[in-house]
């Protein structure tokens, strides 16, 4: 490509516009400064210097939280100073033979004649962030992982990926750099042609397990996964935003974030009306909380609605809720106030609890005794945690933040306390989520909406305003189901496996395993599930999760 439109035009602009994260050094030393180029122009160069840039977006990165930046309206040219930007693209414009652009946004200084996306998945760029990488257009290498990725949610990506999605329609080539040392190239077509094909089909998301101080070891002994690890907290299963995708070529596999696909092909594979509604975001997530010989979660509260809108300028609040995937007789979840409790002396007592490292919770907070397969919903505002000797499936309706309000006295896995936010909680908690509101309407009552021969269907959606649909098949027998235009998170909860079939033929069977979490897009439309070859009579249970629109 490139040796072609040289010979043709005598002069030719190559711009490798990575995503933060791609090491740039290793790109100009390994591959940039081989290709004879007669001018080469980094993008980090003209960039406006980083202390500008931290008085610039200080409302934005908000200092003094350690935790929660506020989502910035900017774009990625009021990172660029502007009389830099200018004689970069008028040293471009006069130069002769191949010039190379590079950095991160470097399409703001040139459009190009071929124009290369350098990515990274979300995994790989946290990688290097924790190995010592600063923010773009930061100076803040030794600076805590913590107030990277808070910089990085509120600021960078958030600016980045809206960036992004126009270089993934109209880049000419994809290169992978999640393995550095051996980036993958691909042609741009050929990347959109394959990912455009993954909407019409199910597919599994590459999975994260992440330890955590609470963290338990259900998922190492019962799904054999990184037991080199002390614990397991998180089994990130079901989460566009975060995990991966791979694709499988005759020279390797390429790994992208899962949430190009939304990029590129939003209504395929959100629905349309999911996407009108809500833009370039899947509303919901399935992940997994083991605490399995573990310990409590922190005692939190999501932020309302209003407060995300107010106070974080985010488009959406954090309603979430529990499926209890497997329990010990003692297995509990703390929700909500107990009956009568004031939110002013809750609060007080979280703030004492500070000074004293002391608290009594029983005093005002109501734990609920769960089984395996109970199901419980937690809005915005509701005090909750998931209590130890368990294992929850997080069922999301979007996510934005976690406000800690008490940690049972104890440090990080980094032996450093963790943020507690009840100066952001205490405006969230609904002091009406207590009591008898809690066990009428917060804990699912699962009743039976259908039957037929080798399947029953219930309803386990919890509260009647709850934006999720969680609907539980036990079958032993063939299930026909349909998008009916909704992405649709299918969960095996209970038996070793299922095959998801195409009615038309027009996809591949995928199997689903225990503990795993398969998307369906809204372009797949027709399916059914079925038991594997020769456990046909072996009772299986499958949630399906979809946002009603």
């Amino acid at each position: 490509t490139i040796a072609g439109a040289r010979s043709e035009k005598g002069k030719i602009v190559l711009v490798i516009d990575c995503y933060h994260g791609v090491d740039l050094q290793a790109l100009r030393a390994r591959l940039i400064d081989g290709m004879d180029a007669d001018l080469i122009v980094d993008a980090t160069q003209c960039l406006l210097p980083p202390p500008v840039l931290e008085e610039k977006f200080e409302r934005y990165i908000v200092p003094s939280d350690r935790t929660y930046g506020v989502y910035a309206v900017a774009d990625v040219a009021d990172y660029f100073d502007s009389r830099k930007t200018e004689d970069a693209r008028a040293a471009i414009g006069n130069a002769q033979g191949l010039t190379v652009v590079y950095g991160v946004a470097a399409s703001f200084i040139a459009e190009g004649d071929v124009l290369v996306f350098g990515s990274m998945t979300k995994e790989g760029v946290s990688r290097r962030l924790r190995e010592g990488l600063a923010n773009w257009g930061a100076a803040n290498r030794e600076l805590e992982y913590i107030q990277k990725e808070k910089r990085g949610n509120a600021l960078d990506w958030h600016i980045l990926n809206r960036h992004k999605r126009n270089l993934l329609k109209r880049m000419d080539l994809f290169m992978c750099f999640d393995k550095e040392e051996q980036p993958f190239l691909l042609d741009g077509e050929v990347f959109r042609s394959e990912v455009r094909a993954l909407t019409k089909r199910p597919f599994k998301c590459v999975p994260l397990f992440l330890p955590a101080v609470w963290g338990g070891d259900w998922m190492q002994k019962v799904l054999g996964v990184c037991k080199d690890q002390p614990n397991v907290g998180w089994g990130i299963t079901g989460f566009l935003e975060i995990q991966s995708l791979n694709l499988g070529f005759r020279d390797g596999i390429i790994a992208f974030p899962a949430q190009d696909l939304v990029s590129l092909f939003p209504t395929e594979c959100l629905g349309n009306k999911i996407f009108y509604f809500w833009g370039y975001k899947c509303p919901l997530h399935v992940n997994f909380l083991d605490t399995w010989n573990g310990g409590n979660l922190s005692l939190q509260v999501h932020p309302t609605a209003a407060y995300a809108f107010e106070v974080f300028n985010s488009s959406y609040g954090h309603h979430e809720s529990y499926y209890i995937f497997d329990a010990t007789p003692q297995s509990g979840v703390y929700l909500g106030l107990k009956q009568g409790v004031r939110k002013e002396d809750f609060v007080e007592a979280l703030k004492q609890a500070q000074e004293t490292g002391v608290m009594d919770d029983t005093l005002y907070v109501n734990k609920v005794p769960v089984k395996k397969h109970d199901h419980v919903f937690i809005p915005g505002g509701t005090v909750h945690s998931s209590g130890a000797g368990g294992v929850v499936l997080e069922i999301d309706a979007f996510t934005f933040a976690t406000f800690k309000l008490w940690d049972w006295g104890r440090v990080d896995l980094d032996g450093k306390p963790r943020p507690i936010n009840i100066d952001h909680g205490q405006h969230c908690i609904q002091e009406k989520f207590q009591g008898e509101f809690v066990y009428d309407r917060l804990v699912g009552k699962q009743p039976e909406t259908g039957r037929g021969y080798g399947w029953r269907k219930e309803d386990s959606s919890t509260i009647n305003y709850e934006p999720m649909t969680v609907n539980r098949y036990w079958f032993h027998d063939r299930i026909y189901l349909e998008t009916n235009d909704n992405i649709i998170i299918l969960a095996l909860v209970e038996g070793g496996e299922a095959v998801i079939e195409s009615c038309d033929a027009s996809f591949k069977p995928l199997t689903i395993h225990y503990a795993e979490a398969v998307f369906v897009p809204a372009d797949a439309k027709k399916y059914l599930l079925r038991p594997t070859e020769g456990r046909a009579f072996e009772e299986l249970c499958v949630l399906e999760i979809f946002y009603p629109m």
